[in-house]
């Protein structure tokens, strides 16, 4: 009786190429992961010098001591953030903010920084410096670890569509109630929250479960699907990055057809066949990973993008 082939998964994909490429990537991550633990825990050094009530009692305050005494000069993240006085706030919670209270021109400039990044290199933040990617990361290891036992594992593929519905929804529902709603389902501003709870009091609330779900989600149900098919941030910067000219380029005549660049996506990308649309997040581990060096970043024209197309349940 022969057994079963096991599922190529992501980590079982060396990436060969590019080592500089995902070096930068990984440092910009790095940084923004840095600040997410690191402003929380100079905001609580600062608290508790001054002798603000509960700062005090957090189990974290020990680990303040090697922080300086002075104001950080960096205030804010993951969503938004003041880099010396200077405010820059990420183009999804721009939109909720603006839908909730209007838009005024001082708002306009805050924006204006993230917005062309994003139109220039597509949805690059969720593989760059998105917050919950280190949990991605997890739950492709967890996924790996079952996979190696013989336990089978799902991977449902959801319609793209339900990301714009999902994104649609939460904004309507913030005009309706004129109450924010993203902060509560969009990973970057709940990780930002929990991470401030935990390490101020020790504790955290109900985002921690949200974060949870995802991951349970991720590794038990669909991979990556809660990025790919249910983030309302990936739903905006898929849509925006469609009008990209950064693009990955196939050059078929050095193609195999072994679909190492398509199992090493998380976001469901099909370079293998050129199929790509906005939710290529520009991280380069399809070009990476690719055995024969086919595949490139290039600059192209919107119209030489083609959707990917996807089964439900496939």
């Amino acid at each position: 009786m022969h057994m079963a082939r096991r599922t190529l998964q992501p980590l079982d994909i060396t990436l060969r190429h590019g080592r500089t490429y995902q070096l930068i990537r990984r440092l910009f991550l790095g940084l923004s992961v840095a600040l997410t633990f690191g402003l929380p825990l100079w905001h609580l050094r600062v608290a508790i010098v001054e002798g603000a009530g509960l700062a005090g009692g957090s189990p974290w305050a020990p680990a303040t001591r090697v922080l300086p005494l002075g104001a950080p000069p960096i205030v804010g993240a993951p969503t938004s953030i003041a880099l010396f006085g200077i405010e820059l706030v990420d183009p999804l919670a721009w939109l909720g903010v603006a839908i909730q209270r209007g838009v005024s021109l001082s708002m306009v400039w805050t924006v204006l920084p993230g917005l062309l990044l994003v139109l220039l290199l597509g949805r690059f933040f969720c593989g760059w410096a998105c917050p919950y990617l280190p949990i991605l990361a997890a739950s492709n290891a967890v996924r790996w670890f079952l996979g190696r036992l013989g336990v089978p594992l799902r991977d449902v593929k959801l319609p793209r569509v339900t990301a714009r519905v999902v994104l649609v929804g939460v904004l309507l529902g913030t005009s309706l109630v004129g109450v924010q709603l993203l902060p509560l389902v969009y990973p970057p501003a709940v990780i930002g929250r929990e991470v401030f709870r935990g390490l101020f009091y020790g504790s955290l609330g109900a985002g921690a479960f949200v974060v949870l779900g995802a991951f349970l989600f991720d590794t038990f149900v669909s991979r990556a699907g809660f990025c790919r098919s249910l983030c309302p941030g990936g739903a905006m910067f898929s849509t925006l990055g469609a009008l990209s000219p950064v693009r990955v380029h196939r050059e078929p005549a050095k193609c195999t057809d072994c679909t190492i660049c398509d199992v090493v996506c998380n976001l469901g990308q099909r370079p293998m066949t050129d199929q790509l649309d906005g939710g290529c997040e520009r991280c380069g581990r399809c070009i990476a990973a690719c055995p024969t060096k086919a595949l490139t970043f290039q600059l192209k024209t919107p119209s030489a993008l083609r959707p990917v197309t996807e089964k439900p349940g496939t």
